[in-house]
């Protein structure tokens, strides 16, 4: 048995095949179909999900709550005393610390991916597809995990790290809207050439693919790790603290941001089915009543009238930037493809920040295509754990690219460049090697990024080498999974064999193997609430 699991940024969903070879989603202990991906902290204790939301509206539990934590994977935990990000070409740091341990991005991840692991086994067992004796604490459950497509080689060697940490056997990551296309492609098997726009809670993603009888090739992805449902929240949200502030003579207290954050996403939702809606929120630092509006008015009369009007909110005239970003990744995705709309048969949306009017209004503007709002049998929510659960099964049938160009550092004419292995959206697995005259002792850095400058690219590590001055070989792999490996290959002094040194792929601030196991034993020990 194994499951599907999409890793999201503010919903999370399960998925795994039937007896029939039918891929279904797993219901969760709160008897729903997604789980929020929001912890809460009771001393040993950990509410994922449901019960971990409710927690936001009790007073004083600011700090026990983590949520969007996906948008820090690749962060590191810490750094090396007396060195800053920039001097390792790295993002800053960013970890919490629950009951004297301290988690990063991969750790809160593993707390969630482990309840989902405990509710899979005991549905499991009920059901007979799991013997009684596999031990849910000790034993591996087989799982393919979701990342967005854009997400780099560190970034998904956290979501790996989770996985493991949480107690499953990763057998499989995918690119969210390659599992998308695959949920999609169940009752089309005639040729197609599908564009995937995944927006979900934190990040976006655009891919182009094709699918022909079971085979799927993705062609070219592009996107952004920051940017999703939650900055269209944040537009509504910065309104009504504002719009508080001036009634009140009053900010909104920090520890009441949650309340105000939950208003704005029930408003977002709101505003995708209806033209306005009505706002209210008491506090005892004073009372807001407004309203707010999808769209300002088309007649140039009524928007005279609304313009004279003070404090007015209109949704989609304040998401313009945010759209235009989404517009230009889908251009230079179609760019990059060397395709043209026309070629394009299918434009399907994937996220729940899809059901907002503006992405599929955009979308018909830019293709001259209609886009379909409901495709029978595929659901927003939980297509992507679907794909996931059949990726487990057809993983032989895929074929992805990677998102970012990868290569060396090299010094020519007394300046360092990064000499790029593969370029971005190379078809995985990838394979390459090179020889380069270095000096005795050389330092081997693989950089990640488009430019051949190595302060605009991501260093995804480095080795000191113990070479002999002379040629070095540099061997390099990039598994289905988008995973790195790196390896150096120099003659040994002694005359024998050549000798070959293995480059560990994570910088010297992430977590390395001797945390694995204690972030293991953390994980294994959090008693969970079901």
């Amino acid at each position: 048995m194994h499951i599907g699991i999409d890793l999201g940024t503010t919903f999370c969903c399960v998925a795994y095949i039937d007896r029939a070879g039918v891929a279904k989603v797993l219901t969760n202990s709160d008897a729903g179909a997604t789980t929020p991906s929001v912890i809460w902290f009771d001393g040993a204790r950990a509410y994922v999900g449901k019960k971990a939301n409710l927690m936001k509206e009790l007073p004083g539990q600011t700090n026990n709550i983590f949520e969007f934590v996906k948008r820090y994977m690749g962060h590191p935990i810490e750094l090396p005393p007396g060195v800053s990000p920039e001097s390792l070409d790295m993002k800053e740091p960013w970890s919490r610390e629950v009951a004297g341990f301290k988690y990063g991005a991969a750790g809160m991840s593993a707390i969630i991916l482990r309840k989902f692991k405990l509710e899979a086994v005991r549905f499991f067992k009920r059901e007979g597809y799991l013997d009684e004796s596999f031990d849910e604490k000790t034993d591996l459950l087989d799982a393919v995990i979701t990342v967005p497509a854009y997400f780099g080689e560190q970034e998904r060697q956290d979501t790996r790290l989770a996985g493991v940490a949480a107690g499953l056997n990763v057998i499989g990551i995918i690119n969210e809207p390659t599992a998308a296309a695959l949920a999609y492609g169940l009752n089309h098997q005639e040729k197609k050439r599908i564009m995937v726009f995944d927006l979900g809670g934190g990040t976006f993603d655009v891919t182009i693919l094709e699918m022909e009888y079971g085979k799927t090739n993705v062609l070219v992805t592009e996107g952004a790790n920051t940017l999703g449902g939650k900055d269209w929240d944040e537009l509504i949200q910065t309104h009504l603290f504002e719009a508080f502030r001036k009634k009140n003579q009053r900010e909104i207290p920090d520890d009441k941001g949650f309340h105000v954050q939950q208003k704005a996403l029930d408003a977002k939702h709101d505003l995708s089915r209806q033209p306005e809606v009505k706002v209210s929120i008491n506090l005892p630092e004073g009372t807001l009543e407004t309203v707010l509006y999808r769209s300002a008015p088309e007649s140039q009369e009524l928007a005279d009238q609304f313009s004279m009007e003070d404090d007015k909110f209109y949704f989609e005239q304040s998401s313009t930037n945010l759209v235009s970003l989404c517009r230009r990744i889908c251009t230079q995705a179609v760019s990059k493809s060397g395709l043209r709309w026309s070629d394009i048969d299918v434009i399907l949306l994937a996220g729940g920040s899809c059901r907002m009017p503006m992405i599929p209004n955009m979308l018909e503007e830019l293709s001259g295509k209609k886009i379909p709002r409901h495709v029978e049998g595929f659901d927003y929510d939980t297509a992507i754990a679907i794909g996931a659960a059949l990726y487990g099964r057809q993983k032989g049938d895929v074929q992805d690219v990677i998102a970012h160009s990868i290569g060396v550092r090299i010094m020519e004419n007394n300046r360092y460049y990064v000499d790029h292995f593969f370029e971005k959206n190379a078809r995985l697995p990838l394979r390459a090697e090179r020889v380069y005259a270095a000096d005795a002792k050389a330092t081997l850095a693989v950089y990640e990024g488009e430019s051949i400058r190595p302060d605009e690219c991501t260093r995804r590590g480095r080795v000191e080498l113990n070479n002999p001055e002379g040629d070095v070989k540099v061997i390099m792999i990039i598994d289905d999974d988008g995973l790195l490996q790196v390896t150096a290959e120099y003659p040994n002094p002694d005359g024998e064999s050549p000798l070959r040194e293995a480059l560990e792929i994570k910088n010297e601030a992430f977590i390395s193997d001797k945390r694995i196991g204690p972030l293991k034993e953390k994980i294994q020990s959090i008693d969970y609430s079901f």
